[in-house]
């Protein structure tokens, strides 16, 4: 939900509508190329940095950082909308959206898919693979939908500002609920899940071990 409703998919359908037509410096084209080519080198670098990172780490970094740049994005709309907003700052909006594709790619972008790989038994991974699938699905179709509504009776701030609470609300999520799993066993992400002791666990863990090598 959290990765749909932080407004990457909307964006990107959006894109030329969400960019000043009048971007100062910049033709149109030339912004949506840069826009776009963030997550394709975000998705490439992310292969490497999962690996050493945490997923916890990465995912109180991409939700709390995608949040700002939609406030500013809120904020720019609101004063343009005002007709507060010089000409020669129009460009701004292109570095907002750079800097939300980067740090969206760097957590929520990928980290759910891998979640579902750790969190769950290999005999589950399908049916909630399946179940996550169609809810992503149902919660993209609604959140396309609502941008429309939005846009169209309140204004473009609205939504932005509606995109960066969902990623505070996902920062408050990952903060109460979500474990680190880096370097964890299904059975110790499991521990953690339940509100077991890790200590209390590894010990019973070894001496199940030393009770099976006596017998």
């Amino acid at each position: 939900m959290a990765q749909q409703l932080s407004g990457n998919s909307t964006i990107t359908r959006y894109l030329e509508e969400v960019i000043n037509r009048k971007t100062a410096f910049m033709d149109l084209h030339e912004a949506r190329i840069l826009v776009q080519a963030v997550p394709c080198v975000c998705g490439y670098s992310m292969t490497v940095i999962v690996a050493y990172v945490g997923r916890r780490t990465l995912l109180f970094l991409s939700t709390i950082g995608s949040c700002i740049p939609l406030l500013l994005l809120a904020g720019y709309h609101f004063l343009d909308l005002h007709k507060f907003v010089d000409p020669t700052i129009s460009i701004l909006p292109v570095y907002f959206l750079n800097w939300y594709q980067l740090l969206f790619h760097v957590g929520l972008g990928v980290l759910p898919n891998v979640l579902l790989c750790e969190l769950f038994p290999a005999e589950l991974k399908g049916i909630i693979g399946a179940i996550l699938v169609i809810f992503n699905g149902l919660i993209g179709f609604i959140a396309s939908k609502l941008y429309q509504v939005m846009t169209d009776n309140v204004a473009w701030y609205a939504i932005f500002f509606s995109f960066a609470t969902s990623c505070w609300v996902a920062f408050v999520m990952v903060l109460i609920w979500v474990p680190e799993t880096k370097g964890k066993t299904y059975r110790e992400i499991e521990a953690l899940l339940v509100g077991e002791n890790l200590k209390s666990f590894n010990e019973e863990v070894s001496t199940d071990k030393m009770d099976s090598r006596e017998i």
